[in-house]
């Protein structure tokens, strides 16, 4: 099962940084290819059990991601599962440590390739473009971060 990880040290405290990461308002701005939440005023992201929509730009066109919170351990574990089409299902652990005063945090998702023709499309690209929106999330954060602290 591909297993794809990044890291970085952000500069914001832990609580400040798991606090806007984990505000739905605030996806937005972080985001990469983020199209729009539907109901995002009525949508809930602090228990397990809790789901979420929001629309991605994939492959120049929109994909709706459909989101399930399965753990919430606030200023230390956030996971979930998502399914979108044409991708196979997704899980998502996201890492909350404090580190010399600044927020380390850790973006993983994994995924089962699915079957065919489909497998070798999802362990060559789908891999390789997972780790990129995962680069370009912490490159926003860190740039929201360094240029007006929450």
């Amino acid at each position: 099962m591909p297993r794809v990880a990044e890291t970085r040290a952000l500069p914001v405290s832990l609580r400040d940084g798991f606090d806007y990461i984990t505000n739905v308002a605030n996806w937005r701005t972080y985001w990469p290819h983020l199209l729009d939440i539907p109901e995002q005023d009525r949508t809930s992201w602090a228990k397990p059990g809790d789901t979420a929509r929001v629309v991605l730009e994939i492959r120049s066109r929109p994909v709706e991601l459909k989101m399930e919170l399965e753990q919430f351990e606030p200023y230390s574990l956030v996971t979930y599962s998502s399914t979108q089409e044409g991708l196979p299902p997704f899980h998502h652990e996201r890492h909350f440590r404090e580190k010399d005063g600044s927020l380390d945090y850790t973006l993983v998702i994994s995924f089962q390739p699915r079957s065919g023709l489909s497998a070798i499309v999802d362990r060559l690209f789908v891999a390789r473009t997972v780790r990129g929106s995962l680069v370009e999330t912490l490159d926003n954060l860190e740039r929201i971060f360094r240029d007006r602290p929450p």
